[in-house]
């Protein structure tokens, strides 16, 4: 092995790798450092400096009380905002966030930020869950009926629910999640399957036009993108190192075949 530091070539080779294998090590170890996620309970990171005005919300019992109220206010909120039947009286039903940025005269004439949806009087007012529950403030998850006939399937919608200053809850958030099952379609709309005979004494053959799927949710993000990154980072690494062994088995074999052309060995 020492005989490789007595041959000029070989100095010269282990010199060359040694430059392109140097600036590799520290930015190597320099992502390793930084790519620490930190503290997840600390959401400003170690970089930022001074208090923070986020105060973290303090999770409550959604008592029975409080519930009846937030009835209330979404059954009212549903039938005016988002049907679109009266869009004035949602106003008062309606949070600093929805109203942010909107006046009351372009929320009277029904420019406000509200999906709109043909919702049936049916269960209005009521959710499918409690995502989460603070002091002054509801997260729900609320399903949605159509009206027969609107072409429109039924809804999840995200809610969010506050409660002000004065002790009346608003609805603060409102945006639609997810549509389920088939488009609701006026009963004399169905269409009915009707007996095609081809001839007498046959057999009868029966058409059926197939149910609308579900909604499909979007394909997730492949994970397999880190591949690239890595795999680049891996040739940078260990391509001169391969490199450096095959050149050094190549000329130890050389040198092998000369000593023993020689008579050396």
């Amino acid at each position: 092995m020492l005989r490789i530091f007595e041959s000029p070539r070989w100095r010269r080779r282990i010199v060359i790798c040694s430059c392109l294998i140097a600036p590799i090590v520290p930015l190597v170890l320099l992502g390793i450092y930084f790519s620490d996620p930190g503290d997840p309970g600390d959401a400003n990171g170690p970089l930022v400096s001074g208090g923070s005005s986020y105060v973290q919300p303090t999770p409550s019992r959604f008592t029975p009380a409080e519930q009846r109220q937030v009835h209330t206010v979404l059954k009212g909120f549903i039938s005016t905002a988002v049907v679109r039947h009266n869009v004035a009286k949602a106003w008062n039903l309606s949070g600093p966030s929805l109203k942010e940025g909107v006046s009351r005269k372009e929320w009277n004439h029904g420019d406000i930020p509200v999906v709109p949806y043909p919702a049936a009087n049916r269960g209005l007012g009521e959710w499918s869950y409690v995502e989460y529950s603070f002091t002054d403030s509801v997260g729900l998850e609320v399903f949605l009926f159509p009206k027969p006939g609107s072409g429109w399937s039924a809804m999840t919608a995200d809610v969010e629910v506050v409660k002000g200053k004065d002790n009346h809850w608003r609805v603060n958030y409102w945006m639609p999640k997810k549509f389920h099952g088939p488009p609701a379609v006026a009963a004399g709309a169905k269409a009915k399957p009707k007996p095609q005979r081809k001839a007498a004494g046959k057999r009868t053959v029966t058409t059926r036009s197939a149910a609308p799927d579900e909604a499909v949710e979007p394909p997730r993000a492949s994970r397999l993108w880190w591949a690239v990154p890595i795999g680049l980072l891996g040739m940078i690494v260990f391509a001169p190192i391969t490199i450096a062994v095959v050149f050094w088995y190549r000329n130890r074999r050389a040198e092998r075949e000369y000593y023993r052309s020689t008579g050396r060995v």
